[in-house]
């Protein structure tokens, strides 16, 4: 479906007519180029993500470069953000060390081949 008025990406500044290429983020409220074909060549200036409530988000460049710095500023151990949710003393102290854990068996799932494009955050379609 395309439209007859041109859509212009807050990104990159580029106007499409095709309004099948355009997203709306859903963090800053503005548009931008989002390719949703395997098999086509357009520009992408942002992604899509499973939301909280397993819907699928659409996010533009800036607000995903802005979200993965949130969430690397973050401390990387997950005990970390149980101190955030302010449990009583004693409560956390309950909780298994990674030292006291069992030993884990090594994997026996076949190695992964490495990806030779960018890794999407979701699945394109095809045409």
């Amino acid at each position: 479906m395309t439209s007859g008025t041109n859509i212009k990406c807050h990104i990159c500044g580029e106007s499409t007519t095709d309004s099948r290429l355009i997203s709306t983020c859903v963090a800053c409220d503005q548009q931008f180029h989002l390719n949703p074909y395997n098999n086509e060549s357009h520009i992408d200036c942002g992604d899509a993500i499973i939301g909280p409530t397993q819907g699928v988000e659409f996010w533009c460049q800036t607000c995903l470069e802005a979200l993965d710095r949130e969430v690397t500023d973050r401390s990387s151990d997950p005990r970390a953000s149980l101190d955030a949710l302010a449990a009583p003393d004693g409560l956390l102290s309950i909780v298994e060390t990674p030292s006291a854990r069992a030993p884990t068996k090594p994997s026996t799932a076949p190695p992964r081949r490495s990806r030779t494009t960018q890794k999407r955050r979701y699945r394109r379609i095809d045409n």
